[in-house]
């Protein structure tokens, strides 16, 4: 018949540290695991003082409770988290349950130790990511009745105290724009009903200042059931005036520069129509070459050349709006990349650039995989279209232009090379961060920032190889048929699945991508008109 082990034995076997102390607190007996974790011998313990290897900042704590304990006769429900030095001088972290004489029946107190120190040392790093993040951190029980924890960030971005959600946890809801709560309010219904939403919303009230927060949210969900809310807010009230300045500068470009340079082309053009007509009463009256009139054609020749210089650069401003008009819809969209097929992008590409295919002045040729895919966004197309009418308008001879598409490695290449004179350092560095823009360096059109920019936007990015024979321009996106990897697409600016929508429409507001920036829909703003610094809801056509 098997004999029963040993209570000591089995003690030994714990992994936790055992121990008995008197009244006084002195050690009684320690289990083996004191060696493990500690590095003492549990004999040379045994008489000495247990609160002697107490951390000197939590003896105080420790030996009150301990004090408590004795005094009451019953075990407190919350064990004790405290440090512990060890034989190499080091810390670990105990959390402690202490067990009075009537619940062991010994005529000591038992403590079971557990060796915490890993889960402390997170738990702390969370505690300060959290103390010093300006992002509100929160978790609500799934029908929002308890707070079950906020960080400090609520009451600059909300003006709500914690320990206000604590009493009352829907409070927050007071700090919400009037026009944006049962937006709000309907977000909530479906976290608590286990959906995970995404929202912008207004803090404030429509007689006093405002500002705008985008707040995504996650239901926890254990075993099927909604358990508790969680997610954070973040207060994007400067994005939201960056995104009103780009409208701003949309309305100047779209009406201001390009009515006025209209008026200076038309006039320039009619200064030109009426010279020609005197020009030609002149001549025809003329009665021989030192005749008056000689003097007229030659200031008309002079006028003439004049009003077409105006001509040029009034045509010059116009392209260089709309392109700062397509440079402003491309950094307004919210779409993230998506494969795409890059023949056709390509061949829209040089439909648009050339526009008559015919054109005998214009030589384009074009190398493409037809199976070859870009992660990218829609707007490729007018970035190689961008690259191939700059290579026709600064060729000094017949335009000469090759496209060629290759995939190396987990990329997708598309280089554009070109018989143009070299592309100027004062253009490219910029792109290329070896320059800095200033008042005094400082690119002079948006064409290569539009194709940097869309490459950008594709997690992509933009090369420059020049010389005496030309330039290759080299637009290089990540392919789409390897590994994904996170894209750098809309850095700075958020995709539409981080953003979400407005208050107005939670799920819906993203703005429609299209193959033209200048096309792109403007996105939706709730109650913008009442926000001086949010962006308005449509601008003028």
């Amino acid at each position: 018949m098997s004999r029963s082990p040993e209570p000591e034995t089995l003690v030994d076997l714990a992994q936790d540290k055992i121990a008995v102390i008197d009244e006084a607190g002195r050690f009684r007996y320690l289990n083996a695991a004191t060696r493990d974790l500690l590095g003492f011998d549990p004999e040379d313990l045994v008489g000495t003082d247990a609160f002697d290897l107490v951390h000197p900042d939590d003896v105080d704590r420790v030996r009150a409770a301990f004090e408590s304990l004795v005094a009451d006769g019953t075990r407190s429900d919350s064990p004790l988290e405290y440090r512990y030095a060890t034989a190499d001088g080091d810390w670990v972290w105990f959390r402690t349950r202490v067990f009075p004489p009537a619940e062991t029946g010994l005529d000591s107190y038992a403590l079971s130790s557990r060796d915490v120190t890993l889960e402390v040392e997170s738990r702390r790093r969370l505690e300060t990511i959290a103390s010093t993040s300006p992002d509100v951190l929160w978790m609500f029980d799934a029908d929002w009745t308890e707070l079950l924890f906020v960080n400090g960030a609520v009451e600059s971005v909300f003006g709500t105290e914690p320990d206000a959600l604590e009493r009352r946890p829907q409070v927050f809801l007071e700090a919400v724009h009037p026009e944006d709560r049962p937006a709000v309010e309907r977000a909530m219904e479906r976290l608590s009903a286990g959906e995970s939403t995404s929202l912008d919303y207004r803090i404030g009230s429509p007689d006093g200042p405002t500002s705008w927060v985008r707040v995504p949210g996650r239901p926890v969900i254990e075993d099927g059931e909604v358990v508790a809310v969680t997610g954070f807010a973040r207060d994007v009230t400067d994005e939201y005036r960056r995104e009103r300045q780009l409208t701003v500068m949309d309305n100047l470009l779209r009406h201001t520069i390009r009515n006025d340079m209209n008026i200076v082309d038309g006039t320039a053009e009619r200064i030109v129509d009426r010279l020609d007509d005197a020009v030609e009463t002149s001549s025809s009256t003329s009665d021989g070459p030192d005749a008056p009139h000689a003097d007229v054609a030659e200031l008309a020749a002079d006028l003439i050349d004049h009003a077409e210089t105006v001509r040029r650069v009034a045509d010059d401003l116009l392209t260089t709006a709309e392109k700062q008009r397509g440079v402003i819809d491309l950094l307004r969209q919210h779409e993230p990349p998506q494969p795409l097929r890059v023949a056709p992008l390509v061949e829209s590409a040089v439909a648009d650039a050339v526009g008559d295919p015919s054109d005998s002045r214009v030589e384009v040729s074009v190398s493409c995989p037809d199976d070859a895919r870009a992660f990218t966004h829609p707007e490729l197309d007018y970035a190689i279209a961008e690259l191939i009418e700059n290579a026709i308008e600064h060729a000094e001879a017949t335009p000469t232009v090759e496209v060629e598409v290759t995939a190396p490695a987990d990329r997708v290449e598309i280089a554009v090379r070109d018989n143009a004179p070299p592309i100027p350092p004062a253009e490219r560095d910029p792109i290329t961060d070896r320059w800095k823009m200033d008042d005094l360096t400082h690119t002079g059109g948006m064409g290569l920032w539009l194709v940097y920019w869309i490459a950008d936007r594709s997690g992509g990015d933009l090369a420059f190889d020049t010389g005496a024979g030309g330039n290759e321009v080299t637009v290089s996106v990540p392919d789409a048929d390897c590994e994904p990897s996170s894209p750098a697409a809309d850095r700075g600016m958020p995709a539409a699945s981080e953003s979400g929508p407005t208050a107005a429409e939670p799920d819906g507001g993203a703005a429609a991508s299209t193959s033209d920036p200048k096309a792109a829909a403007e996105r939706d703003a709730v109650g913008s008109d009442a926000v001086p610094d949010s962006p308005p809801g449509s601008t003028d056509e």
